[in-house]
């Protein structure tokens, strides 16, 4: 969401500008939706108010753009959705927010302190990682708390953990400087002799689990150091080592937690961009991107109005921009074709549950993980099947935020990392049989009595 993301977002618009070619002549059929005059400068029409349509609206409002932003929803935030019901607040994407300096600077760039829009908490320990068989791990920011758990639960690893912790700060260091916040606008910026020097230390041959295998040698403490790259879809075993990075962010820069849930974030960057001068359009669904010859100039929405425009950015992610916003012919090697046959990460299975009276000493987060670390990932990144002993991330973010349900109660989110729809799962008939595992492992686990306990719940 950083200066780097914005980078990404329209270097990917210019490379979509690039690609495209000759008119869309529903240009020519549709209503121009013009800013009115007295907003004059640049201007520049966003698809999506998820958190990257924000950020890149409120870099380039700050600068004096004239900034329409066009929502399908009737709010802002994306993947970042709330449900507000029955007295539960719950979030329904990410719980886990690391990096809050990226968002500072943020606010800092238009003037602006992210403490008066928003309150964060940092969550310690980061998060509880759990086995079937009773032992656990607290992954603690502070060092000494750290230790004193690995001298129990891994002493071989004792002096070996910082030794590993320290290769992957370089590796944060050399993906943040030389990657994360560099633009890739032309074959030379990818020959930079400093982003090779980069690419050479990244070691990108090497997998995340191997890397850290080559460190540390406990097999449980090694899962509990790899699991992350499922944020990204992906399998530690196959996950390129540079992501390795993932651990260590956690432990030194933390875990947070907005007081209201996350989707106060999103809130808090609408409330920015608006007060910048800005413009959300709710329930105003995109329906192509308009060019015109090889430019985009606009953008067409549902009922035929075209917004045209000195810049389009879009916020949606490439595959679903180009298979829904663009029409085959200018795509070339995108073709609806082609992405079909793309190789997609994991998804996940998610459960949203009010809970009365929860018998449980888990903390804000825990990670479930299961015996058989090796075939649970390759069931859900490779062959595409529900695992028998499924893995969890649970939130219970009542822990830190009593506000977000009723007196007495909690909210649980509980997400099972599971196949993508290319694995062609009928998810009517197996969902429920996943959400009885899930359930029955937790009470096993911990949470005794669960399923008589929920009193509110979606999917």
């Amino acid at each position: 969401m950083g200066s780097g993301f914005e980078r990404v977002v329209l270097n990917a618009v210019s490379a979509l500008q690039r690609r495209a070619s000759g008119s869309d002549s529903e240009l020519h059929r549709s209503r121009r939706n013009d800013s009115p005059a007295s907003r004059g400068g640049q201007r520049a029409v966003i698809v999506g108010a998820g958190l990257g349509g924000l950020s890149a609206g409120i870099h380039l409002a700050r600068q004096g753009w004239a900034v329409d932003i066009l929502e399908k929803n009737g709010h802002c935030g994306g993947r970042m959705d709330v449900i507000d019901e029955e007295g539960f607040r719950i979030d329904m994407g990410p719980t886990m927010l690391m990096m809050p300096e990226v968002i500072e600077a943020l606010f800092a760039s238009c003037g602006r302190k992210l403490s008066d829009f928003l309150t964060l908490k940092r969550i310690d320990p980061a998060y509880r990682v759990c086995w079937p068989d009773g032992a656990s791990l607290d992954m603690d920011s502070s060092p000494e708390r750290m230790r004193a758990s690995l001298a129990n639960f891994a002493p071989e690893d004792l002096e070996r953990y910082p030794r590993l912790m320290a290769k992957m700060r370089a590796k944060y260091l050399n993906a943040r400087h030389n990657f994360i916040e560099k633009p890739f606008n032309s074959v030379g910026d990818m020959i930079r002799p400093s982003t090779l020097a980069g690419l050479v230390r990244a070691m990108p041959m090497e997998s995340v689990y191997s890397f850290v295998s080559r460190h540390v040698s406990n097999s449980r403490l090694r899962e509990a150091l790899t699991f992350q790259t499922l944020y990204l879809g992906m399998s530690p075993y196959d996950c390129p080592s540079i992501y390795a990075l993932l651990p260590f962010i956690e432990m030194e820069y933390g875990v947070w937690f907005p007081e209201g849930g996350t989707g106060a974030l999103a809130s808090a960057l609408e409330r920015l961009f608006r007060e910048l001068g800005g413009e959300i359009h709710y329930h105003t669904p995109a329906t192509r991107i308009l060019l015109e010859g090889r430019r985009a100039a606009g953008v067409l929405t549902e009922g035929g109005s075209a917004w045209m425009r000195d810049v389009v950015v879009c916020n949606l992610d490439l595959p679903t921009a180009y298979s829904r916003l663009l029409a085959d012919a200018p795509r070339r090697r995108h073709s609806d074709v082609l992405l079909a046959k793309r190789s997609y990460g994991c998804s996940g299975y998610l459960l949203y549950l009010g809970v009365r009276d929860l018998e449980c000493d888990w903390p804000h987060n825990t990670i479930v993980l299961s015996d058989e670390y090796r075939r649970v990932l390759d069931d859900v990144c490779t062959r595409g099947t529900f695992p028998k002993d499924p893995a969890m991330h649970v939130c219970i973010p009542t822990r830190t935020d009593p506000t977000l349900a009723p007196a007495g109660h909690d909210v649980v989110y509980v997400l099972v990392p599971c196949p993508n729809t290319q694995s062609g799962i009928d998810w009517d008939a197996e969902a429920p049989a996943l959400r009885r595992r899930a359930l029955k492992k937790l009470e096993a686990m911990g949470m005794p009595g669960l399923r008589d306990k929920i009193v509110f719940e979606r999917s």
